[in-house]
């Protein structure tokens, strides 16, 4: 809906200024006060224009606003379209969505079908009269096992049902409210009472409820896989045996990515900030209803006479499109910042999301919702294209990989083009960025939230003859220009900046991104290689990865949680530093100079400095820190070699460490010991510093933890 002001600015031109012939300046709202109700009353771009403004206006001081609208008669699309406004409408555009979509269609063909080890059975729910009453079992698919893939072959009880295809459930779990019981879930305890007892629906928790009670309704469709009622829960307390509470754990979460890969719909729950959020909002029904008015285009005299016919003022019927509503609807919906659910529903080959105030649909052919189509959603009057801008990542192709690449590097040339495989290293590169935004509750979770995505890489995106591992969230090839990974700073209003990185060593190895947890995310260095006839004349790599060692928490799941995990390099280069940090306010928090300048009255002072964690990593502030500064790499390669960053890797020296030695009857050997504590670029300003850091080669091999 639009509110008067609105309307009277397209439909009758009140207030405008003509500038050019296709070109009018409108008066709009005068005052926050007045702006505020057209929000209230959901008008469409005045809540557009008031969230904006809201950032950095004090709506309750009701200040005189200056706002100039601009009417540009080329960019108004016409398209038209119904809309459902009732509840069993909405249920009926989900089926619609179905039965358009064909990323499911391997549940049409004949064959083995495979299924999660346990689901929760619907079919008893699918004629209940009184669903909320009626109980849900959980079904077991052991007996079934078929190698290392859990598998139900077509003679097995859930495939004998006419109704047979599984959907997922992807939902925040949220934290219980102070004296709230947690919510229910599967144990030991209680696993075999849900087998042959099962589960009243009205005990489940509120989103648990309205997802059975709507997937039952769904055509063909029997069976549901909710995490935490198909996957043994851990019971934490005295005489619990922790490593057989976790086993299931582990088993389940190894195929964790074929569970969302083989789904027939993944449902999510993405409006809910917890299990008790539900499904179903209040729904508005003119917020469902189309934008639809009259655009009033007045002829002037100087074209008045075209072709001889003489034309006149006139309206045109026009479709306000709201080109962020995709972005508030799905994006930035509680449940889409959640680690768990950036996998579930990249993997999901379709995902039906109940958002808070209508449907929408996101598969690999279309995304949707009730108020706009695929075409209106495309229109993006930016010209940015869509995957690159809001991490659509549901199509992981070489095209994709190739766009992304092309979008950030523009028109410069690409040095690297002739790397094998470097579009699926452009596409690892964006997933594990737009992943590392995201929020976990168990930090020791950060690498197998991730790791059906990486086994998806490793088994079908990277050619088969590469012979690539997987190493704590990089990859083997190339791997030394991977370590160079920043955290992004928060850049303040008064031209200061923050590191909001805090380092959680259960997460992963200081070397891996994985380690570290910010809102902003980190920059995944891009894939280079250094030893390229392009490079041959200029050294450009002054380290080299000599190998690593993973130690599993699962022996059988190389991409999920690690116990320990080492790097052991070969520095060209390696130099003691001061790191100095400034007061608050300081334009440069952090700042670092050669411990052998340190005597110098001037010092040599470096600014450019990404610390990993300055909050948790306390201990590498003081005169005792023992920091070295490793030179690592020029970059980037998009620009010329003249004005390109020396990259080096900041480490604290942290002791010694034993490592089996790859050379047979040695045994052991000592390593020095490091762990990772940001990334400084020495930039082109400095042409002299970066050849002082390259005095004083290191023959010594050291290791980081």
């Amino acid at each position: 809906m639009l509110c008067e002001v609105c309307t009277g600015v397209i439909s009758q031109h009140k207030g405008a200024t003509k500038i050019t012939t296709f070109e009018y300046v409108f008066s709009h709202h005068r005052s926050t006060k007045t702006l505020q109700k057209s929000w209230d009353m959901h008008c469409l771009i005045c809540t557009k224009l008031a969230k904006t403004l809201s950032l950095d206006t004090d709506f309750s001081q009701d200040p005189p606003l200056y706002i100039r609208a601009i009417l540009n008669p080329e960019r108004v699309y016409n398209h038209a379209n119904t809309r459902s406004q009732s509840l069993s409408d909405v249920t009926k555009a989900a089926q619609n969505w179905i039965e358009s979509c064909k990323c499911a269609s391997f549940w049409e063909e004949p064959g083995t079908k495979w299924y999660p080890r346990r689901l929760l059975d619907l079919q008893e729910l699918r004629t209940s009269p009184d669903p909320h009453q009626t109980k849900v079992r959980l079904v077991e698919s052991r007996d079934c096992i078929l190698e290392q893939e859990i598998c139900i072959v077509s003679d097995c009880p859930p495939a004998k049902h006419q109704n047979n295809r599984y959907v997922t459930l992807s939902h925040c779990w949220g934290n219980p409210k102070l004296g709230s019981p947690p919510p229910l879930s599967m144990t030991f305890e209680n696993e075999e009472r849900f087998k042959t007892e099962g589960i009243v629906v009205n005990d489940l928790p509120k989103t648990f409820q309205d997802a059975v009670v709507f997937a039952a309704g769904l055509e063909k469709v029997g069976f549901i896989w909710i995490d935490s009622l198909c996957i043994r829960q851990p019971i934490k307390g005295d005489g619990e045996n922790e490593e057989e509470q976790l086993q299931d754990w582990f088993e389940q979460s190894r195929h964790m990515g074929s569970v969302y890969q083989r789904a027939f719909l993944n449902i999510s729950a993405t409006a809910a900030c917890d299990t008790q959020g539900g499904l179903f909002f209040d729904r508005r029904p003119e917020l469902l209803r189309e934008n639809k008015i009259d655009v009033y285009y007045p002829v002037d005299s100087h074209s008045a006479l075209e072709n001889g016919v003489n034309r006149t003022d006139a309206y045109t019927k026009c479709l306000l499109i709201d080109t962020s509503a995709w972005d508030d609807l799905v994006e930035n919906a509680p449940v889409n910042q959640r680690a768990w659910v950036f996998q579930e529903r990249l993997l999901a080959p379709r995902v039906l999301h109940f958002g808070y105030n209508q449907l929408a649909w996101e598969c690999h052919e279309f995304n949707s919702t009730e108020s706009y189509s695929s075409s209106e959603l495309a229109v993006n009057p930016s010209g940015i294209d869509g995957f690159a801008d809001r991490s659509h990542l549901k199509h992981l192709t070489v095209s994709a990989g190739r766009s992304l690449r092309e979008a950030r590097l523009g028109s410069f040339p690409d040095p690297d083009q002739h790397i094998k495989d470097v579009y699926i290293y452009e596409l690892w590169k964006k997933i594990v960025e737009s992943y590392s935004r995201t929020q976990l509750t168990k930090h020791n979770d950060k690498l197998t939230a991730l790791g059906g995505i990486a086994k998806l890489f490793q088994d079908k995106l990277f050619s088969p003859d590469y012979n690539q591992t997987y190493v704590a969230g990089l990859w083997s090839h190339h791997i030394e220009c991977q370590l160079l990974w920043t955290v992004k700073v928060v850049y303040r209003g008064n031209n200061t900046y923050d590191n909001p990185g805090r380092r959680h060593p259960e997460s992963g190895p200081s070397w891996s991104w994985a380690s570290i947890t910010t809102p902003h995310g980190i920059t995944y260095n891009g894939t280079t290689d250094y030893a390229s006839l392009q490079d041959k004349c200029i050294k450009s790599l002054f380290f080299k990865v000599i190998s690593y060692t993973l130690s599993l928490a699962d022996p059988n799941n190389p991409f999920g949680m690690l116990k320990s995990a080492h790097i052991l390099l070969a520095p060209d280069y390696l130099h003691a530093i001061n790191l100095i940090q400034h007061p608050a306010g300081h334009v440069v928090p952090y700042t670092w100079h050669l411990k052998s300048d340190s005597a110098s009255k001037h010092p040599n002072e470096f600014v450019n400095i990404h610390l990993d964690a300055p909050t948790s990593d306390t201990d590498i502030f003081g005169p005792d820190a023992q920091l070295y500064c490793m030179p690592a790499a020029y970059g980037n390669r998009t620009e010329s070699k003249e004005v390109r960053a020396l990259y080096c890797l900041m480490l604290k020296h942290e002791g010694s460490v034993f490592l089996e030695s790859s050379e047979l009857g040695k045994g052991k050997v000592q390593y020095r010991a490091f762990r990772r504590v940001g990334v400084a670029k020495v930039g082109w300003m400095y042409r002299r510093e970066p050849a002082i850091l390259r005095e004083g080669e290191t023959r010594e091999v050291i290791c980081m933890c």
